[in-house]
């Protein structure tokens, strides 16, 4: 058992992002000349606090595929991806587009993203 397990929010699409650079520039945030942080539109639907941009996969396919296929070699997949997999075939999901958070970043409402919300799921670090 992992105890308090650390929480992953599982997001995806199919069709938004033209290219990678698309959906990163949906994603990161930006700076001002000063290096003042200016939210993405990703932390102002999620409310995403704590941010390490480490801490956030995302992966992209030519074709829309089941999220297993999607999710292949995600991070902790090994405590968590059955889980999302379950998931998201029972919603009949194919995406072309994942995001995956991890923490320490945090999301105050991960349900009003644009992308559709899988799920959130505690996963093991191994030491």
């Amino acid at each position: 058992m992992c105890g308090s397990a650390p929480i992953v929010h599982v997001f995806v699409c199919r069709g938004r992002f033209a290219s990678w650079d698309a959906l990163q520039a949906f994603l990161a945030p930006t700076y001002t000349e000063d290096g003042d942080e200016v939210a993405s539109p990703f932390f102002l639907e999620t409310g995403l606090t704590h941010y390490e941009p480490a801490c956030v996969e995302s992966a992209m396919l030519a074709s829309p595929a089941p999220l297993a296929r999607l999710l292949d070699g995600v991070s902790y997949g090994d405590s968590w991806l059955a889980q999302a997999c379950a998931d998201a075939d029972g919603q009949h999901l194919l995406a072309d587009t994942s995001v995956c958070v991890f923490a320490p970043n945090q999301l105050a409402h991960p349900q009003r993203s644009s992308l559709h919300h899988v799920g959130s799921y505690r996963y093991c670090v191994e030491d």
